[in-house]
């Protein structure tokens, strides 16, 4: 094969379990990767709260926490109102991995990382991840397009697609991984310090197929597995082109679990009376802001309708404290209809998660100087819900009942995903996905900035 090695390579794989990634190395599913993982044991890593991939991949790509690069959600309120934008590379309020090298002289490439529409300028090429919204957009430089064009590549397997016909799915899945791959390819025969392709179809067949696996389905098991099995004889083709030598990490931003119940949790404030809807619904937080002390945007990110902070706010400064520990409390109460089981493993303030830019924790910070915290420190969500696996946490707000299922399977889970390392010194204990970027740029030879996080520092201190 023809093609030159990177000086650092990366493979993520979205999504995947560290259980499930072990099953298929032991029962031979992705043999090559069993291979690269005989000399780099797999480690278990831990995600970010909330556990969506695009704060993931953002703590990912700056090595910070959420209140430094100021992507918290899927889905974010508008500054001055309460209604709803996507999250883009444009709200981050700091330089990614590709352009920290950039400036330091590398020549970078990134191909499909959620977070990274609309691309940034770099030195080398970055092409966007799942947001981005049409192949002639997806790419820097711009001029990229066209050969993305000519190959049919495809930014994203079709959603939709796969809850209106499963079998369908794997077909739109295939193709998607065949031409992320094809782009792969092409772009390794170029010569780069710095090489990152991403695939996010694992994230897709697990959210659609992961309880087919738990029970074993005839048709939708094997079909499952032989997707893998495809990854796998890519992962063989890569480590043939890059060799013994080059450092690389394969990994996965969050782990799976099968889904019990979506839960509606705007439709459970609305029941305990903590949000009260618009009259007329036109977006999910069609809220009446005179009458709701709080709301939630998904997943679990609940937010103190503050008097002076919030564009409606009700609640006055002197009450935030004893209204965030009665919303703790009611979340807490939150239980499965058939079971009794709590639905909420855990509630956590912002100050015990994030910090702001300039140190290495909120402690300290009175409850007021926490309600009224100016810069991407005070977007962040007042109360984040960590639910019990099986329990995937939505907004619904116009939802007749709480606990509904679909055609989903499988929900994010916060501990469990993998990391495959070689010629990478990675940090001993609790590995999570914010410590990864300063072993990537010491490797390279490249300073971190000075407000980076990842040494010695987690975003999950309570554990």
């Amino acid at each position: 094969m023809s093609g030159r090695s990177p000086r650092f390579m990366i493979l993520s794989i979205d999504g995947v379990p560290f259980g499930l990634m072990r099953r298929m190395l032991d029962e031979g599913v992705m043999p090559n990767l069993a291979k690269l993982e005989q000399g780099s044991r797999m480690r278990q890593m831990r995600s970010v709260q909330p556990t969506v991939s695009c704060v993931a991949w953002s703590c990912y790509m700056t090595g910070m926490n959420p209140a430094k690069h100021g992507i918290y959600g899927f889905i974010d309120r508008r500054d001055g109102g309460y209604d709803l934008a996507f999250p883009n590379s444009r709200m981050m309020a700091v330089d990614n991995i590709w352009q920290v090298l950039s400036k330091a002289g590398k020549k970078v490439f990134g191909m499909n990382v959620p977070g990274t529409y609309p691309p940034r300028e770099v030195n080398g090429i970055l092409i966007g991840g799942f947001l981005s919204p049409t192949v002639d957009k997806v790419a820097y430089p711009a001029s990229e397009s066209r050969y993305l064009q000519s190959i049919d590549y495809q930014i994203d397997s079709d959603a939709q697609l796969a809850r209106q016909d499963k079998k369908a799915m794997l077909g739109n899945l295939d193709k998607t991984l065949q031409k992320r791959m094809e782009a792969m390819f092409h772009y390794l025969e170029q010569d780069w310090d710095f090489f990152h392709t991403h695939i996010m179809g694992s994230d897709r067949i697990n959210h659609f197929l992961l309880s087919k696996v738990e029970e074993n389905d005839s048709f939708f098991a094997p079909a499952f597995f032989d997707y893998y099995r495809k990854v796998d004889e890519y992962v063989g083709k890569l480590m043939d082109l890059i060799g013994d030598e080059t450092p690389i990490m394969i990994f996965s931003d969050h782990g799976f679990c099968p889904i019990k119940y979506e839960v509606q949790l705007s439709r459970y404030l609305v029941e305990t009376g903590w949000t009260v809807p618009a009259e007329q619904m036109q977006h999910p937080l069609s809220i009446n802001p005179a009458k709701s002390k709080a709301y939630c945007l998904i997943p679990g990110r609940v937010y103190v309708n503050l008097k002076g902070r919030e564009p409606g706010g009700v609640v006055p400064l002197e009450e935030y404290q004893q209204v965030r520990e009665a919303l703790k409390a009611d979340l807490l109460k939150l239980r499965d209809p058939v079971t009794n089981e709590p639905v909420i493993e855990r509630v956590l303030v912002r100050e015990e998660i994030y910090w702001p830019s300039g140190s290495k924790s909120a402690a300290g910070m009175s409850p007021q100087d926490v309600a009224q915290a100016k810069g991407v420190f005070g977007k962040a969500a007042d109360l984040i819900a960590v639910p019990h696996d099986g329990y995937d946490l939505k907004l619904g707000l116009g939802a007749q009942q709480t606990f509904v299922k679909t055609e989903l399977e499988g929900m994010h889970t916060y501990h469990d995903a993998f990391m495959i390392a070689r010629d990478v010194e990675l940090p001993q204990d609790n590995l999570e996905i914010m410590m990864l970027t300063r072993p990537i740029l010491k490797r390279l030879g490249v300073e971190p900035p000075a407000d980076m996080d990842g040494e010695g520092d987690a975003v999950t201190p309570w554990e």
